[in-house]
């Protein structure tokens, strides 16, 4: 399990598809096992590996990925129905920072599966900004961190969520990037 930086916030990383690595995640972050956790992939094609590019789906992850967007989509066979959500879909992000963009290269050659990219915060509490409180909130869990990547605070919005099915464009979580914006790109 790595925490690790991205544009916005930090994350906790482990195989997307590993349910042993899932099953401690969700224990790290005292969370429903059920419930499931966006992915970081390395770019486009790695998106349409796990899902639908709708076109208005490629336009706004044309436009604002990589970056501050988690986009979420109807998975693909190549997801196993356990890790999408109930409605089959799945949330994919390509992040913009540097360090981010390394570790998921790295990850996703080694293991040639999605990084997870879930918030580095015990379900329900705040989201905290730097590698110590972080590991301070996890208290006795945060055992269960493998590798910590220290970049410095990070005080971002959490991504902006939009949920792209078909034509239907829903705005689930607004973060830096606005509905304003993101519907100017597609209308």
């Amino acid at each position: 399990m790595i925490l690790y930086p991205t544009e916005t916030l930090y994350a906790l990383g482990v195989n997307a598809l590993d349910e042993v690595e899932l099953k401690r995640l969700f224990e790290l972050k005292q969370r429903d096992e059920h419930q499931t956790v966006s992915w970081l992939v390395r770019n486009i094609e790695d998106i349409e590996h796990y899902a639908y590019l709708t076109p208005k789906a490629r336009k706004i992850a044309e436009h604002f990925l990589p970056g501050k967007l988690t986009l979420v989509l109807l998975a693909k066979d190549t997801v196993p129905l356990h890790r999408a959500a109930p409605d089959k879909t799945v949330g994919i992000r390509i992040s913009s920072d540097p360090k981010a963009k390394e570790i998921v290269s790295q990850f996703m050659e080694q293991h040639n599966a999605p990084l997870t990219c879930t918030s580095a915060n015990v379900s329900g509490l705040s989201t905290l900004g730097t590698v110590g409180e972080i590991l301070q909130q996890f208290g006795a869990h945060g055992k269960f961190v493998d590798t910590v990547i220290d970049d410095g605070p990070r005080k971002g919005l959490a991504s902006t969520v939009v949920r792209v099915l078909g034509d239907e464009v829903t705005i689930l979580r607004e973060g830096d990037i606005t509905e304003k914006q993101i519907r100017e790109v597609i209308e």
